[in-house]
């Protein structure tokens, strides 16, 4: 366990760091809007909220740039591609991006195959608007400043309430509280205490080249006494790929698992789980529909990939027009 402090001395560093602040939008941009009763909207871009946390300035010096203003359910492949893309080409200690918190465990995840370091960037924002009492997005600043400038940590994470989370296994559990951010599988991968970044040790994650273009690919649940006429329209549809979300550990009901069986002899599927923790099945269960009748129709498992973390990375892996996607995805799937 690797322990980090920036060493200030009367409001003075020696051989301050520099940090670059991405601002894409979300809550902690956010203001009221003169209507009232319209609800807050994106307002404030990058310079604003340096601006409010004027703390920043005395750990590092700031430059920063507004990419987006928009909820995070806007933002595009395209755009964190682009934002791996600037990244890359920074000479800096570290990096901040600052987004809406309702696609920012998808955006981290893409961020973290696309972007290897160094500098560290660490994903942040707000669970309450600037405007709201208890209103957390200066403090997460302040934490995912500290954390991006240490440099043994992973290269791409994400901080939230004085966590460090791993963009492989965060997910959002809660649609208000301040702890929204979770990791179920294995916690956080490090926390920040007394201006004291704590990290845990994390083996570098895979990464890949950015494709001129992500390749479509659907998400579909599996949920009771479902039709499944929403299958039948995949291939139509024009979708490269499929990722479906079974029952537990990775189930369907036997007229679904039929439908699945000619989607995967056209395209891709991947057989993720609507559970948030634990690993998709292989060999335990063997009736129709069950993992190993699925898996012997030619899906491919999540492991303890998320359906919307597989569906990112199938996108990802179809877009580069890699012949052998399948040991693309399941080198993935065993670093998680």
């Amino acid at each position: 366990m690797a322990q980090h402090k920036l060493c200030v001395k009367h409001g003075v560093m020696n051989q301050k760091p520099q940090l670059h602040i991405f601002s894409l939008g979300g809550t902690i941009s956010m203001a009221p809007t003169l209507d009232a009763g319209s609800g807050v909207r994106p307002t404030f871009g990058a310079h604003d909220i340096v601006a409010a946390a004027p703390e920043l300035a005395e750990i590092a010096d700031i430059s920063a740039e507004s990419l987006s203003l928009k909820g995070s359910a806007n933002l595009l492949f395209s755009e964190i591609a682009e934002l791996c893309r600037r990244a890359a080409s920074l000479s800096c200690s570290g990096i901040m991006v600052t987004q809406g918190t309702d696609t920012m465990e998808e955006c981290a995840f893409l961020a973290s195959l696309l972007y290897g370091g160094p500098p560290p960037m660490v994903f942040t924002g707000a669970m309450r608007s600037p405007a709201q009492p208890g209103a957390d997005g200066r403090a997460n600043l302040m934490a995912a400043a500290l954390t991006a400038l240490t440099s043994n940590g992973p290269a791409v994470s994400l901080v939230m309430n004085d966590e460090i989370h791993h963009p492989f296994y965060v997910t959002k559990s809660h649609t208000s509280n301040v702890a929204a951010f979770q990791s179920p599988i294995r916690g956080p991968v490090g926390q920040i205490t007394e201006g004291n970044v704590i990290l845990h040790p994390v083996q570098p994650a895979p990464t890949f080249d950015i494709p001129d273009e992500f390749a479509p690919v659907a998400l579909l649940p599996a949920v009771l006494n479902d039709d499944g006429n929403l299958f039948d329209t995949i291939l139509s549809a024009g979708y490269a790929g499929l990722v479906v979300e079974g029952f537990g550990a990775g189930h369907v009901s036997e007229q679904i698992a039929e439908k699945l069986a000619a989607i995967a002899a056209k395209i891709p599927v991947i057989l993720a789980s609507r559970v948030r923790a634990g690993s998709v099945f292989e060999r335990t269960y063997g009736y129709r529909g069950a993992e190993i009748d699925l898996l012997n129709k030619g899906l491919v498992p999540a492991g303890r990939l998320s359906g919307r973390k597989a569906r990112i990375l199938l996108s990802l892996i179809l877009g580069l027009e890699k012949p052998d996607w399948r040991q693309e995805f399941t080198r993935v799937v065993k670093h998680v």
